[in-house]
């Protein structure tokens, strides 16, 4: 899952320019910000920090959910496209982890400006409907990503329709 999350993230990479502004927040086994506000051009240390990128441990999704917020208000672009990308096998084992307690979470964050969209990775504890319940009521989109085919995809051809919001709480 890593391996697929490092490849399609580094694609993601290769993107974005001098006007994107980057952080990355982990939360495998603990929390952490390990990349925090970086432009989008410097490509060089966003790679560097997406391959140092490791797990281990339990998953509390709301806690990294939680510092994703607080760094996504701390750099926010008034008028910019504020998202957060939660990457994850859906395996939220910590802290928050039920669909109806997620959902509420995610619906009171929502209203800050910021939208979540969701990439999920990885197969046979993979918790499909925890990451659509997260993005829909996080006004993102939700891609399941099984290759890098499909990362490229998602980050290339849809990139539009994966970071950028054409109408707000649309379900289908």
């Amino acid at each position: 899952k890593l391996v697929l999350l490092k490849e399609s993230f580094s694609y993601l990479t290769e993107q974005l320019t001098e006007n994107d502004v980057i952080s990355i927040v982990t939360y495998s086994g603990r929390e952490a910000v390990e990349l925090d506000g970086c432009a989008g051009s410097d490509t060089e240390q966003i790679l560097r920090c997406i391959n140092r990128l490791s797990a281990n441990g339990s998953t509390n999704g709301q806690a990294g959910l939680s510092m994703a917020y607080q760094i996504a208000e701390k750099h926010f672009i008034q008028g910019g496209n504020n998202r957060i990308i939660l990457a994850s096998d859906g395996d939220l084992n910590v802290g928050i982890t039920s669909d109806a307690a997620l959902e509420q979470y995610v619906s009171e964050m929502r209203g800050e400006g910021v939208y979540l969209s969701v990439l999920g990775f990885g197969t046979g504890n993979y918790r499909d409907s925890k990451m659509e319940t997260i993005a829909d009521n996080g006004n993102g989109v939700y891609y399941y990503i099984d290759s890098i085919r499909e990362a490229q995809k998602v980050f290339g051809k849809d990139l539009l329709a994966t970071l950028y919001t054409v109408a707000e709480d649309v379900k289908l």
